[in-house]
């Protein structure tokens, strides 16, 4: 017996029972053909040869039609007919001429071999037919995917499109992003379960039970995982699909951020637009006040009280009034074609001057600095420049501990200059540390210790990367915080 049989006859025994029913089916209305095709070949009067193509011929359309092995049953049954009534002596299982020994043994094989060719062909349209309708499914999920409605969780309405398009029992996801969990249709596994699929990294497909695991992976790393029960698709279907969830997961992730994004900048708009209304119309008054105090200071007429009142009326609206230019300058960072006005300036003297416009600022802290730089000559826009320092300094006034002494550095490295600032106290988690630079963002728990709007430090990195420098910030638990602001080592403006 051949392998192939062997193998097929294997393939019987472990079939269920209404595929043996049928098959017996099939191989019976073979035998009757057969029965019916040697009656007619006999009454005919046919000969060896001519009989043994019309079996041939009933062979192959078996083997097209049903299969291997039903046409291998076929022609083991057909070599008996042929032998018993078309082979000397006739109505006897013996055959005398060797040359019909021969022939049978030569049909025989060309129907082994004719019945698994034409089994392989059948195999691969049906294989082929498979796969053309699974790359349909395929390309319908995707079109589907792409009209996806952003305004619902893209997770439920995934599972529902994956169950309807491909035509499986249940679907269940879960989003590693999101941490959610969705489900349709019969699908009997639980949340734990499909997590540690996603941690494990573990791909795997159950045949007994239809049912497959998958990771979602964008690039290398994982993003969730999905299960697709009851269904009848490849290996490769599978992995296409999960794909596809995962860039649609994505897609959505990314749309999400950029309405985000969109909004934040529109907010952003809108705040500056009215931070630089509010600064343009308070100028108009400060101007007044001020002109008026200054004319009345000048006219040498008032009492030794009037006088000192009216200079401090005159102090505080000049203060007003470069708070109101501070505040303008702050609104117009916003603008994306920041334009740099470079100029070599002496950075230490640049600090110190700041230290001195900052002084109704800092209240009771001093100001200690001992720059280790040996050359301060630095090209840097002074005005910017100058603008970040007193931020800085007021930032560590603000939130340092009371009376204490804030401490200010300059340091020269290869590729760059360095200036701290720092304040005893006000911690900063490490987990804030980047927020604290972003627009309007303040700590939690900060407005209870100074007032503040979160604008400060934002305008910091603003002008710092203005002048391609970086800022971070240091903060120890138990002794200061540290804001660091560099400059990038320049021979001339660029």
């Amino acid at each position: 017996m051949s392998p192939t049989l062997e193998s097929a006859l294997i393939g019987l025994l472990k079939m269920p029972t209404k595929a043996v029913h049928d098959r017996v089916i099939r191989i019976s209305v073979g035998a009757a053909a057969t029965l019916l095709m040697t009656w007619l070949a006999y009454r005919f009067h046919f000969n060896l040869s001519s009989a043994t193509s019309v079996h041939l011929l009933l062979v192959t359309v078996i083997a097209l039609r049903w299969g291997f092995f039903e046409a291998s049953i076929v022609s083991l049954l057909s070599v008996v007919c042929l032998d018993y009534f078309f082979t000397q002596p006739l109505f006897a299982f013996y055959m005398s001429d060797s040359h019909d020994w021969v022939a049978l043994i030569t049909f025989e094989s060309v129907a082994l071999l004719v019945s698994r060719l034409s089994n392989q062909v059948s195999r691969h349209v049906r294989e082929a037919e498979t796969h053309r309708s699974h790359l349909q499914k395929l390309y319908e999920l995707s079109q589907h995917v792409l009209l996806l409605d952003r305004q619902r969780p893209v997770d439920e309405q995934l599972t529902s499109l994956i169950q309807s398009t491909l035509q499986v029992k249940g679907v269940a996801l879960w989003n590693a992003y999101d941490l959610r969990f969705c489900k349709s249709g019969e699908c009997d596994i639980t949340e734990a379960e499909l997590r540690s699929i996603c941690f494990m990294e573990t791909n795997k497909d159950d045949l007994a039970a239809a049912t497959s695991w998958r990771v979602l992976r964008l690039g290398g790393r994982p993003i969730g995982s999905v299960v697709v029960c009851g269904h009848s698709l490849d290996s490769a279907s599978l992995n296409a699909t999960a794909s596809l969830i995962a860039v649609a997961i994505e897609r959505a992730r990314s749309f999400s951020a950029e309405s985000s994004a969109e909004a934040a900048r529109q907010s952003e708009q809108l705040r500056s637009a009215v931070l630089d209304g509010l600064a343009h119309a308070f100028k108009t008054p400060l101007t007044t006040i001020r002109s008026s105090s200054s004319g009345l200071l000048e006219m040498n007429t008032l009492s030794g009280t009037e006088e000192k009142l009216v200079t401090l009326i005159d102090r505080q609206a000049s203060h007003l009034n470069d708070l109101t230019t501070h505040l303008l300058r702050t609104a117009r960072l916003d603008n994306a074609d920041l334009k740099l006005k470079r100029e070599q300036i002496d950075l230490v003297q640049l600090i110190q001057s700041s230290i001195e416009a900052s002084s109704h600022e800092l209240n009771q802290h001093s100001v200690h600095m001992q720059p280790t730089i040996r050359h301060s000559k630095v090209w840097a826009d002074p005005h910017l420049l100058k603008m970040a320092i007193f931020q800085l300094l007021d930032n560590a006034a603000k939130y340092g501990t009371p009376g204490s002494t804030i401490a200010v550095d300059v340091q020269e490295e290869d590729a760059e200059i360095l200036i701290s600032v720092c304040n005893e106290g006000s911690f900063i988690p490490f987990e804030e540390r980047d927020k604290i630079f972003q627009r309007f963002y303040r700590c939690p728990g900060s407005d209870r210790r100074a007032s503040g709007t979160g604008i400060g430090l934002a305008v910091v990195k603003r002008i710092t990367e203005a002048h391609r420098g970086r800022t971070w910030v240091n903060s120890n638990h138990h002794a200061e915080t540290t804001f660091f602001l560099t400059l990038p080592r320049m021979a001339k403006e660029r």
